[in-house]
């Protein structure tokens, strides 16, 4: 694989940017969920994206949103090669305020993660994307707040454009990602109880090596991947947001053994939870 990259983020990753160009095969790595929102948006090439319960098949001029702390990963579709630009923000980079916590609430808490954009909203939205890329190449006096102000826009502008029929109407690229994102849903619901390949291959009635090799293929986890994600995931909201013992986090979200819970949140998040904690409350 070869690409070219234009990268940009502030220090505290309070905002990223980066403009890739992609040639040959690329999957994301694993295990990737972080406290930021993010903004995907395709310029050539497909890709499959999966967010969170489901798979999504992206096209040129689909717009992509994904809210703070949901998985989600990119694999190949039919074409090889892909360019995309892609944002990270966190909601004080917007300086957070009523209007702007509503406007975020409205398009990354109501289950519409992807947006194909007609043609006059995608040249207005490559536009924003062009501009912004503009300003961090030239860093001119003043630039930082260009970059807030273009974002907002952007924001703004694709809440204008979300319209029921076209978001709704988006459909599983298969019979297979439909199956698999039932799974996938029912991991995330139940993902506090004991679980294995075996257990739920038995719960949907397919086999072990088709569930095995399938959630692969469509989510880009294996299912072990998966499982741990949303599990360290859930341990992560406990650590920051309660006083329990590390102990009876780790039981509470499936982990029936503290030292696998402990190596498993580090392998993850390259720290241990009493790490986390301590640079998170």
């Amino acid at each position: 694989m070869k690409e070219n990259n234009i990268e940009f983020s502030y220090p505290d990753n309070s905002f990223y940017f980066s403009h890739r160009e992609v040639y040959g095969h690329f999957n994301m790595l694993s295990h990737h969920f972080h406290n930021t929102f993010e903004v995907y948006y395709l310029l050539s090439g497909e890709r499959y994206y999966f967010i969170k319960d489901r798979v999504f098949h992206i096209k040129p001029g689909n717009l992509v949103l994904i809210n703070e702390n949901d998985l989600h990963k990119t694999t190949d579709a039919d074409t090889k090669d892909h360019t995309r630009i892609l944002l990270n923000f966190s909601r004080d980079y917007l300086m957070s305020n009523s209007q702007t916590n509503i406007l975020l609430k409205d398009l990354f808490t109501q289950n519409i993660n992807v947006i194909p954009l007609l043609p006059t909203d995608q040249q207005h939205v490559e536009a924003l994307l062009y501009r912004m890329n503009h300003e961090i190449q030239q860093k001119t006096i003043g630039y930082e707040i260009s970059l807030q102000s273009l974002l907002l826009e952007l924001l703004v502008y694709t809440r204008r454009t979300i319209k029921e029929d076209n978001i709704n109407g988006l459909d599983h690229p298969s019979p297979m990602h439909e199956k698999i994102s039932e799974i996938v849903q029912f991991i995330n619901r139940n993902y506090s109880n004991p679980l294995t390949l075996l257990s739920i291959s038995k719960q949907f009635y397919v086999s072990q090596y088709y569930l095995s090799r399938a959630f692969k293929q469509v989510t880009g986890f294996t299912f072990i991947e998966y499982l741990n994600s949303v599990r360290i995931r859930e341990a992560q909201l406990l650590l920051r947001q309660s006083n329990e013992k590390v102990i009876n986090i780790g039981e509470k979200v499936g982990f029936q053994n503290n030292s696998h819970f402990g190596r498993v949140f580090k392998e993850i998040t390259n720290l241990s939870p009493l790490q986390y904690r301590k640079l998170n409350k």
